[in-house]
This record gives structure tokens, sequence and C-alpha cells, in this order.
């Protein structure tokens, strides 16, 4: 093995260069990884929030058209009078079919049916914190159809 001569202050004692990372290296690459893995995790949070939300609002929709859907096979009983719009009416036919879900119906029950049903579904979701309401709201005007 060749020595190199210029980092030797004697030929028995030379100095060798030594080549890596040094400690406080190691530890600031380490502290600057775990500050960009924590701010990943906290997107991967945010982003399940946000699926979770938008998965609760597609499944309120769908719980909204299946009560209007549910509407239209009574639509010429009801503009008959033939069938109250009661709160037997809506417990049968207007009640989601998930609990979380809370639906209204407007008009209310024991209301003239107008032909006009705006239904409200309301859901809680506790791990959005923007203080709104989770709320959807969709309106069906019926064809008069029957006399």
């Amino acid at each position: 093995m060749e020595v190199n001569m210029n980092h030797c202050i004697n030929r028995n004692q030379c100095l060798v260069k030594q080549e890596g990372f040094t400690l406080v290296e190691v530890l600031v690459a380490l502290a600057l990884s775990s500050v960009a893995l924590l701010g990943l995790a906290a997107g991967q949070l945010k982003s399940l929030q946000y699926a979770t939300n938008s998965f609760n609002y597609t499944l309120s929709l769908v719980q909204a058209n299946n009560a209007i859907e549910r509407t239209w096979v009574n639509l010429c009983d009801l503009q008959s009078g033939a069938l109250s719009y009661n709160v037997a009416y809506s417990n049968a036919n207007l009640t989601p079919q998930i609990n979380v879900y809370t639906l209204t119906p407007t008009p209310l029950p024991d209301a003239v049916f107008n032909n006009n049903l705006d239904i409200m579904v309301s859901w809680n979701d506790a791990r959005m914190a923007d203080e709104n309401d989770s709320i959807v709201r969709i309106n069906a005007q019926y064809p008069q159809i029957c006399s």
C-alpha cells in the first residue's frame, strides 16, 4: 500500500484521511427526514378525512334520490288524495335505510302534498373541523299525472 507523504508527519506516523459522515450530519439528515415524513403523514390524514366526507356526501345523495324515487311509486295516489301524506307515509317511504343520516322532507308530513318535495339529508362528521353542516338538499317537482 502506498502512502501519500503529503499527510505524513514522519514516515512512521502518517495521518490517514478518513471519509464518511459525521454524527452531526447524520442527526441533521435524520431530523429533516422526520419532519418530511410527519408532513406526509399529516397530508395522508387530511386526504382520508376528505375521502370519508366525500363518501358520506355520495351516500346522502343516494338516500335523498331513493326517497324521491319511492314517492314516484305513490304519486298518483298522493295527488288524488287516495293516500295521505302523513307521518305514517313518511316513516314507510321517506326514512333513510342507513341510520347515520337524518332525512327531513319539506313539506313536512301532515301537510298538503303539492307536487313539490324538498329532501334534506344531514349527517354528523366529527372529523371535519370546518364548522360547516354536512347537508345535501334535493328538490323534486312532480308533474300532475292524476286528477
